[in-house]
């Protein structure tokens, strides 16, 4: 099974909404209270008790959030994937997985709720203004996308299930938890040559290198299914099958058709239509014994030529390349910027994990799995009715 994950993605986090990191540029330089960044991390946040309760019956709180279980159970995926083992009525095969479900998604969602008190805890005082500003921006943004038709825009806000309210402050905390992850990874690593070259090595073949193809038509003689006309006086069948050969290719060379001799002499499986093989990828040994000699002496022809006979032991090949297009490797020096640019984001997506998994250890662990159960209980009683 696939486990999604529905958390702002990181590569969102870089290419999405276009926000503003002078937001903690200016909280960088406030003033540090009595405790250290790191002391700070590791005070946990606390569930709160005073919260009104949502509709979705349990839920998970954080600060000034909480995470019903409605919402978890309404993400398209997660209902496509457990209803249907809902309906059948086997808790045994239905819990296993919806575990798996239920925990990555909470996780997800958890993650990105710590990251937005976060980002508001690090964020300066006066942030509502560029905040605001910011919105604005995206509201106008997504109204253009409709042709600045605004009934269209808002017919769609419903269609989602939300109103601009629920829009804004949807961008407000984008804006805000994107402006500080970006701040928290601004530092960029420097790679030696050495390390771009092993990973041009890891990943040339899957990326950089696509291989050589070929098409070919065969006439393919075999002298145990030589019919006796074709066997002269004293003549072996070898012999036979050799003078056919020979006799062939002077057609061919005459400007008679490939195509309609094979489909006159050749024993081979594919003579029915002409001797015409379907492309082969070049160095893929894709051809089984003895055609897999083709290969061999294809690689080096052009198109339109004809080598034969070629001896394949216990039968002879005539052989007609049709096309080929040879394979192509594209250089460590014409693909450098994109190793440096690939291992940069892969060097921040780590970071971005890192400081995640930093995050959810001031999570509620317990609270979290008793969520999760609640969820998983939650949904096999309303997907098992439907």
């Amino acid at each position: 099974m696939k486990i999604l994950n529905f958390p702002v993605r990181f590569g969102a986090l870089l290419v999405g909404i276009v926000f503003f990191p002078q937001i903690f540029g200016c909280a960088q330089k406030m003033p540090q209270g009595k405790y250290s960044e790191q002391q700070m991390l590791d005070i946990p946040l606390a569930n709160r008790s005073n919260l009104p309760d949502p509709t979705g019956g349990m839920v998970y709180s954080i600060g000034s959030q909480t995470l019903t279980a409605a919402e978890v159970l309404s993400i398209p995926q997660m209902q496509e994937a457990l209803a249907p083992l809902a309906k059948r009525g086997d808790l045994s095969v239905y819990e296993p997985q919806a575990k798996a479900w239920m925990r990555s998604v909470i996780r997800s969602k958890v993650g990105d709720m710590l990251l937005y008190e976060e980002a508001r805890r690090k964020a300066p005082e006066k942030v509502e203004d560029m905040l605001n500003a910011a919105v604005k921006k995206e509201v106008e943004r997504f109204v253009s996308d409709y042709d600045n038709n605004l009934a269209l825009a808002e017919a769609e806000l419903k269609r989602m299930g939300m109103d601009w309210k629920s829009f804004e402050d949807l961008q407000r905390k984008m804006i805000m938890t994107q402006s500080y992850i970006s701040s928290a990874m601004a530092e960029e690593k420097k790679f030696t040559r050495t390390e771009l070259l092993d990973y041009y090595n890891q990943i040339r073949d899957q990326q950089f290198s696509k291989p050589g193809r070929v098409q070919f038509q065969l006439i393919e003689i075999a002298p145990d299914r030589l019919s006796e006309d074709q066997i002269l006086e004293g003549q072996s069948r070898r012999q036979a099958a050799e003078q056919l050969a020979d006799r062939i290719l002077e057609n061919l060379n005459s400007g008679q058709d490939f195509g309609e001799l094979a489909r006159q002499y050749s024993h081979g499986p594919l003579a029915n239509v002409g001797g015409l093989w379907a492309p082969v990828t070049l160095g893929a040994d894709s051809l089984a014994a003895p055609y897999d000699l083709l290969e061999t002496y294809a690689k080096d022809m052009t198109a339109g030529t004809i080598k034969g006979p070629i001896d394949a032991g216990d039968r002879l090949f005539i052989l007609r390349v049709l096309s080929i297009t040879p394979a192509v490797s594209r250089s460590f020096e014409e693909v450098e910027p994109m190793l440096r640019s690939q291992l940069q984001i892969r060097y921040k997506n780590q970071k971005y994990n890192e400081l995640v998994d930093k995050i959810l250890r001031k999570a509620d662990l317990g609270e979290m799995e008793r969520f999760a159960d609640f969820c998983i209980k939650e949904g096999y009683r309303r997907w098992s009715k439907g």
